[in-house]
């Protein structure tokens, strides 16, 4: 017998009740027999396709979840937008951009963490150091998408692979492509307007080299430290790397990355060889911890970040006169006097002052020079590693390096410098790496050299540069499109409307990338929200006019005179490994050409000046603004 409330149910009528079950049942079955059969499939109904789609689309894809991607992010939700509107996408794993991918031993920020951090001001937190270690660079990353609630609008793994626009719905067609795998994860987005907000210094760089790929021992490339086999974790920015106690170890390269990095390689390293083409310029970096009382004061008034970049900028670009207190005050900045030319010189320079400003910049290095060459002979007891570790080419050419431990490590006797002369490599073998005729063997071979520019000095397309393949109205080729290079403000180009861009030509960049950053992330925030104010719709189509593309063109040409003495300069990342001199060599029509597609040569305060005046102007001039569909 059952119960319910007391009323007891007999068998018979129990079995009544499953009889009228399986009667129901069988109405379904016989009537319908087909199963899943009897349903659409709406992957190959036109009439009923639609209702895959998603009924409430992305209005806003963020292209990168680094500082960079955060920037752009946070500035459309301060512009207005909503949460909900939004979607960030990146091919790695988390959030942090370069220092998601760099955690090799050892890596810091080598410019001031109270000026290159970005959104302090807004959420509170107070740098461990003056130069912060990459735990801290990558845990920021976690705080300011926690502090944004941005963690629920990521997607991780997924790398754009196509973009597509499409003109009669006025969006974007997405195909994202999983890291990994799954293709079942792979994703159609339709979003109506991008940004592309990717950083650089991802993307690993391996030479060619006859033999590498016949080396038996262990290797790696710094962007993917190998710490299973070094010891240590990535969670320490000075990890104990205790596997190393009987390993012979080359790390090759000497540039920003390995002068961090050769210092903790050669605590634990059994020995360590130190490849060298071309030594770097090694200034002091006084790393010291924050004082909460300096704190207070530097941060007491409101806007204290900006107004520090901008007075950081103020030195670094030359502004005269300059600044009555220098807050930063570290070697970027001080004693100096040069280094604006690789980024742009702040009062312009015109033709005609070329010659002698390039012979003013080469005659106020020397000074510094001398100084850092002094500071080698002082810190390393062998003269001959002494000499090989001097620089010699002016400080603008290769990106200074700031380190207290870097030289004191080729003074321990597990350390061995291998000067190159500037050739290079011979070769590997199965053991080891031949320099100079003479073979080293080795166990681990590490490779700090340094990170692709995608593209190339033949194709600067932000499509190139992100690995993504854009297609923009009338079916233009964003690649085949840059052959001619055209932007507005270094930000968007005609033909892809409701698309911007982190720039890199024809906008500015500076020492420190997030003041660049945060300008571009502001300035495409308040173009897509005035865009939509100004069209009386949230879906209007927002895109540049070549002729005000062709006047922006004008513009960074007449300001690049800032740049000139990169002409010459040692082969570095700068330029392309010394292919932009190539170019400059091919005559008067190509330099032309150069000079319009440059860095704004006036430097990062003088660009911003020059997009706070277009804002302020208002308008949106130089923008075609529709409503979607007129």
């Amino acid at each position: 017998m059952a119960q319910l409330n007391g009323h007891e149910f007999s068998a018979a009528a129990i079995a009544e009740i499953e009889a009228k079950y399986a009667a129901e049942r069988d109405k379904r079955l016989n009537e319908r027999p087909q199963g899943e059969a009897q349903f659409v499939d709406l992957t190959l109904s036109e009439k009923f396709r639609h209702l895959q789609d998603d009924p409430w689309p992305i209005k806003y894809l963020v292209i990168g979840t680094g500082f960079s991607g955060l920037l752009f992010a946070v500035r459309l939700l301060e512009a207005g937008a909503s949460l909900d509107e939004l979607l960030l996408i990146d091919s790695s794993g988390g959030y942090g951009g370069v220092w998601y991918w760099n955690r090799f031993p050892g890596v810091m920020c080598d410019v001031e963490s109270y000026i290159y951090m970005p959104l302090l001001e807004e959420t509170g937190y107070m740098p461990k150091h003056k130069y912060s270690y990459g735990p801290e660079l990558r845990a920021h990353a976690e705080r300011i998408a926690d502090h944004w609630n941005l963690r629920g609008r990521t997607l991780f793994r997924q790398h754009a692979k196509q973009i597509t626009w499409d003109d009669s719905q006025k969006e974007w067609k997405i195909q994202t492509q999983f890291v990994g795998n799954k293709r079942d994860l792979d994703l159609k987005l339709d979003v109506k307007y991008v940004l592309l907000a990717g950083g650089q210094l991802t993307h690993a760089k391996i030479p060619i080299v006859e033999g590498l790929d016949t080396f038996k021992g262990h290797i790696f490339h710094t962007s993917r430290w190998d710490y299973n086999y070094t010891g240590g974790s990535s969670q320490d920015g000075k990890p104990e790397m205790t596997k190393l106690k009987d390993k012979v170890v080359a790390i090759i390269g000497t540039g920003a990355t390995a002068v961090q990095a050769v210092p903790e390689l050669a605590k634990y390293a059994k020995k360590l060889f130190v490849v060298q083409r071309t030594p770097s310029s090694i200034d002091v970096r006084n790393q010291r911890e924050t004082d909460p009382e300096e704190w207070k004061k530097m941060t007491s008034e409101k806007g204290w970040w900006w107004d520090r970049n901008v007075n950081f900028a103020q030195f670094l670009h030359q502004k005269q006169p300059p600044p009555a207190v220098n807050l930063v005050s570290d070697g970027w900045i001080v004693d100096n006097p040069s280094y604006c030319t690789a980024w742009g010189y702040d009062g312009g320079i015109t033709e005609d002052q070329i010659p002698k400003y390039v012979e003013k910049m080469h005659v106020e290095d020397i000074p510094r020079a001398e100084r850092i060459r002094h500071r080698v002979e002082e810190i390393i007891m062998d003269k001959e590693t002494a000499d090989h570790l001097k620089h010699w080419y002016p400080s603008w050419c290769k990106r200074p390096c700031f380190h207290d431990d870097y030289l004191p490590a080729f003074n321990q006797p597990n350390v061995t410098l291998i000067d190159t002369s500037g050739h290079g490599v011979d070769r590997f073998t199965e053991k080891g790496v031949v320099v100079n005729g003479k073979e080293y063997e080795i166990d681990l071979l590490v490779l700090s050299t340094g990170y692709k520019v995608l593209g190339g000095s033949t194709n600067i397309s932000p499509a190139a540069r992100f690995g993504i393949t854009i297609t923009g109205k009338d079916g233009l080729d964003m690649d085949t499109a840059f052959q001619e290079l055209s932007t507005l403000h270094g930000l968007c180009r005609a033909g892809f409307p409701n698309m911007f861009f982190a720039g890199s030509s024809q906008a500015s960049l500076t020492a420190n990338q997030i003041m660049s950053m945060d300008i571009f992330a502001q300035h495409s925030a308040y173009i897509l929200t005035e865009g939509q104010r100004m069209a009386g719709t949230p879906n209007a189509v927002i895109e540049s006019t070549q002729a005000a593309e062709d006047d922006w063109g004008n513009q960074v040409a007449a300001a690049s005179g800032g740049m000139s003495a990169m002409v010459g300069c040692t082969p570095n990342y700068f330029n392309l490994e010394g292919e932009l001199d190539k170019l400059h060599s091919m005559g008067p029509e190509v330099q032309a050409k150069m000079k319009k597609g440059g860095l704004w040569g006036r430097g990062i305060n003088h660009y911003a000046g020059v997009l706070g005046k277009w804002r302020s102007n208002g308008g949106l001039k130089g923008f075609d603004v529709q409503a979607a569909g007129c």
